[in-house]
């Protein structure tokens, strides 16, 4: 939790404003260390997180000020809760390192109640060349033992840091302003946002989760299809994700 992610959350889960989760019984699905979690209890739902990794832990420590957080250790083709037990279920950037992702969505989708709502979100296959070379680089990375891969990141990631940093100072200058923000990647807007600790994090999942998945709008109306949702709303972050948000009848 080293900054305010009330803003991430909120451009994941487009269109839901925080409003939409005061009251309701919430399920995130694959917490990590809880920086969404912690945002939507505090938009006034009660919530209850859950992750297979011992990131679990590092979520009872950014969230045990809050009195409406459950967390438990658990498995997402196998979650320890009572069928339709959930107003909300939603699993942010998890389901596309599942062996099998559509199993993942569907066996959550149990969990919620008839009449409540899923939401996930899954990267993006529209970066065709850049997702083929990062998967050229990962058959290698991926194998690594971590203290080394550890530090390939860290070194990406200061490079990566400074050049966003470079566009964040000449962002200042007042002249420059204008011709900065034309031809500034959007890449490198989103993480003049953030400290060095998102951009270093951001590169060890990149290159350390043992399985990407890309998917695209198709792909996820065949899944809101096949699972019989309705008032389906699929919609682009950028080029680098896709989100699915469904009811469920």
């Amino acid at each position: 939790m080293s900054c305010d992610f009330k803003d991430n959350f909120l451009n994941y889960i487009s269109p839901l404003e925080p409003e939409f989760f005061k009251n309701k019984l919430v399920l995130d699905a694959g917490c990590g260390f809880g920086r969404h979690l912690y945002n939507a209890a505090l938009f006034g739902a009660k919530m209850v997180g859950m992750d297979f990794s011992d990131a679990i832990e590092s979520s009872r420590e950014n969230t045990r000020m809050l009195r409406n957080v459950y967390l438990v250790k658990g498995d997402i083709y196998n979650p320890p809760f009572t069928d339709k037990a959930f107003d909300f279920v939603y699993s942010i950037g998890v389901l596309h390192h599942l062996p099998d992702p559509e199993k993942g969505f569907c066996s959550l989708l149990r969990f919620v109640k008839n009449g409540g709502s899923i939401f996930i979100w899954v990267y993006s296959d529209s970066r065709k060349f850049i997702n083929a070379l990062l998967e050229s680089v990962r058959i290698f990375t991926t194998r690594m033992p971590f203290t080394l891969l550890k530090i390939i990141c860290f070194i990406f990631a200061a490079l990566d840091y400074l050049i966003t940093l470079s566009f964040k100072l000449l962002n200042k200058i007042g002249i420059l302003n204008k011709i900065i923000e034309k031809i500034t990647f959007e890449r490198i807007k989103v993480y003049m946002r953030y400290p060095f600790q998102v951009t270093y994090a951001d590169w060890f999942d990149r290159l350390s989760a043992p399985i990407r998945f890309y998917y695209n709008a198709d792909d996820l109306n065949g899944w809101a299809k096949r699972a019989g949702l309705k008032k389906v709303i699929i919609s682009p972050t950028g080029n680098y994700g896709w989100r699915l948000y469904g009811e469920k009848e």
